[in-house]
């Protein structure tokens, strides 16, 4: 979408200021704080082209405008600007200069940090990727059917069906299970990807359907979008100094989304593909006026997944900037 130089610092300064004054912003405020030299009709024709566009929204009870769904992402992607204030860099400095905490305990205290400064919520969402396998046990359900199951050193389970056409399919199955259990028993889930590579070979060998154990047993059973997870929601009291939360209803949408799982899990997968800060709108999953705002946190044997919870007009230069400085120094952290 090409528009105008002129448009873009439109558009930023009507995201940046509602984000502060929470009202539709008119071309009275832009040329008395911003756009001096330019009359108001030059500002009301740009503000009336970027609505035209899709860019902005006009309110029924004022004749500003807000930012639509699609203004916001445009700003994300083409005019945010990371910035992180210097009283908050100093207080987490703070935290990362201390030599007896872990990194779980450095990522704890940050996001106190968050909730209070920001006044929003936060999420972390830590994967156990060093889990470690320990039994594989295979279960005869009927003439067509198995079970596969995986248990972890935490003592999950992980079950997987396999659905069989002939006795043959039954042995290889078999087979790969007497192979698992001799070469994966204790192997971290982060390091299975790079161990089965090494043994398919040595599956290719033993079986008689090589492609049916590739499809529907390693790929089944090791699908790492169930990696375990633990996610711990901080802060959800901030929700309710938000106008947009006031509505009990709402608030109540809200925070059921939160303690939904199935949501990291897809912004996890999302975020690992782009390995960026992702902003994520809550029109993805039903609940408008929401966004979502993560980083992904590598550590030793583990990631943790980072995320600041609030309205769309959210400060997302201030957050943004916030994520990526975290990030950048708990992985500091770790690599020493």
């Amino acid at each position: 979408m090409n528009i105008s130089k002129r448009q873009e610092d439109i558009l930023r300064i009507i995201v940046e200021e509602y984000a502060y004054t929470t009202e539709p912003i008119s071309s009275k405020e832009i040329i008395h704080k911003y756009m001096s030299d330019l009359s108001s009709a030059t500002i009301r024709n740009e503000m009336a082209y970027l609505e035209k566009i899709g860019l902005l929204e006009k309110t029924h009870t004022s004749s500003g405008r807000i930012p639509s769904i699609d203004g916001y992402k445009y700003y994300e992607s083409n005019i945010l600007k990371p910035k992180l204030s210097t009283n908050i860099k100093n207080r987490l400095e703070k935290i990362f200069a201390q030599r007896d905490i872990s990194i779980d305990g450095v990522i704890d205290q940050s996001v106190s940090i968050i909730n209070e400064s920001l006044k929003l919520p936060s999420v972390i969402t830590t994967e156990q990727s060093n889990e470690l396998l320990k039994r594989f046990d295979l279960i005869q359900i009927d003439e067509h059917t198995a079970l596969i199951l995986l248990v972890t050193s935490s003592g999950a389970i992980n079950k997987n069906t396999i659905h069989l056409n002939d006795n043959k399919q039954l042995d290889d199955i078999s087979v790969c299970v007497r192979i698992f259990n001799d070469r994966l028993i204790d192997t971290t889930i982060k390091d299975v990807p790079q161990k089965i590579e090494s043994i398919k070979e040595i599956i290719r060998s033993a079986v008689h359907e090589y492609e049916f154990c590739i499809r529907q047993i390693i790929e089944k059973i090791f699908d790492f979008n169930k990696i375990p997870t633990e996610t711990k929601v901080h802060g959800t009291k901030w929700l309710t100094t938000q106008p947009e939360f006031q509505n009990i209803q709402h608030l109540n949408k809200v925070l059921a989304m939160l303690e939904d799982t199935n949501v990291w899990k897809h912004i996890s997968y999302v975020q690992q593909k782009t390995g960026k800060t992702l902003i994520t709108f809550g029109s993805e999953f039903g609940a408008n006026e929401l966004a979502i705002a993560s980083t992904t946190i590598t550590s030793k044997g583990s990631k943790h997944q980072l995320s600041i919870v609030g309205p769309t007009r959210m400060d997302y230069s201030q957050i943004k900037g916030l994520l990526e400085f975290i990030k950048t120094e708990v992985e500091k952290l770790n690599a020493k």
